[in-house]
């Protein structure tokens, strides 16, 4: 009974906790950009629904350690604590359902990141700057295999492009240009209708039209994310496109800082937790909840914090992301290991 009391109170701060920073992100956010966002209402409230769920992107983890912190100056300042200890409730007896809750949360915030809920921060943003849900990216270059691709502009939501060139290469020897004024995105792969091909032969040129279907497996939110230098993307397509770009010989370091950060950050919170939990006073007369509160707060801020930059020069490129992020992962993990075995 205490143990599935435990985790329901935590659960109750946690959500509370989760409510008040995002009520807060989020009408700040409203107030500094309301003068630039389109006059249309439905717009208005689906960029506040965006920005909420970018805001739960960020807060998040954090929220699973304030939750902790939060539910424990309460059992502290009850003699909760203490009554659980007398009752031979041992440390980790304690420990265990937060620790378990906030596991669990932080599954299902992983979970949340195979689904379109990656992209609720360029939705917004995309709302602020053009009034619409979707972005053009123009002017995108890359290569493929021998070809070299040139979109005029993309539209990933819509799954097309304007303005399609691709030039085939044999070395360094052009043999031909395909030029469509439109291609769209089905099955896997581009489709370029009706396009023109204008082949480089040995004695001549040779022009014809025909449907043209090429690069194989280059989803637009893949092109419009990795070669824009966005950082949203799911965890399914930053695996996918990790798998294709090494096909390609195409360096992957910022893709593999994405994978990284989605999959193995959020678990500092869990292991943060631990740490604190260590230094948890038993009650009010023998430590300072005050002093504790503080100190638990300021240090959970600035381990946030430090990641957040270290993964940010993963992001670009600074730093490998291994050291950059599962490096402070692992020493988390290791300190959270050393704390509970001494509990």
């Amino acid at each position: 009974m205490a143990k599935r009391y435990l985790a329901l109170a935590y659960l109750k701060y946690f959500f509370i906790i989760l409510f008040a920073l995002i009520l807060f992100f989020v009408g700040l956010d409203f107030l500094q950009a309301v003068k630039a966002l389109p006059q249309s209402a439905n717009l208005q409230v689906l960029y506040v629904f965006y920005r909420t769920l970018a805001g739960i992107d960020i807060l998040f983890p954090i929220s699973l350690v304030f939750a902790l912190i939060a539910l424990k100056v309460h059992l502290i300042r009850s003699n909760e604590l203490v009554a659980l200890y007398a009752l031979g409730y041992s440390k980790k007896d304690v420990l265990r359902p937060l620790f378990g809750s906030a596991l669990l949360l932080t599954l299902i915030y992983l979970f949340l990141h195979l689904t379109s809920f990656s992209y609720a921060k360029e939705y917004a943003e995309n709302i602020k700057e053009f009034n619409s849900l979707q972005s053009a990216t123009k002017e995108l270059y890359f290569k493929y295999n021998d070809q070299y691709v040139y979109f005029g502009a993309l539209y990933p939501l819509q799954k097309r492009a304007r303005d399609v060139r691709v030039f085939d290469t044999n070395g360094t020897r052009l043999e031909r240009i395909i030029i469509s004024k439109s291609a769209y995105f089905s099955k896997g792969s581009w489709h370029m209708p009706r396009a023109r091909i204008i082949e480089n032969l040995q004695n001549k040129i040779a022009i014809k039209t025909q449907d043209i279907t090429t690069l194989d497996g280059y989803k637009p939110k893949i092109l419009d994310s990795v070669y824009e230098g966005k950082t949203s993307m799911t965890l399914l397509d930053a695996i996918y496109a990790i798998k294709l770009f090494v096909r390609q010989n195409i360096d992957i370091q910022k893709l593999k800082a994405l994978l990284y950060y989605n999959l193995f950050y959020p678990f500092f919170a869990p292991l943060l937790m631990i740490i604190i939990f260590y230094f948890v006073p038993l009650s009010a007369r023998i430590g300072n909840v005050n002093l504790f509160s503080f100190a638990a707060v300021a240090a959970t801020l600035f381990v946030w914090g430090v990641l957040y930059v270290l993964s940010k020069l993963a992001f670009n490129a600074t730093l490998m992301p291994e050291i950059a992020i599962l490096l402070p992962i692992f020493f988390l993990f290791v300190a959270a290991l050393w704390f509970y075995k001494r509990f």
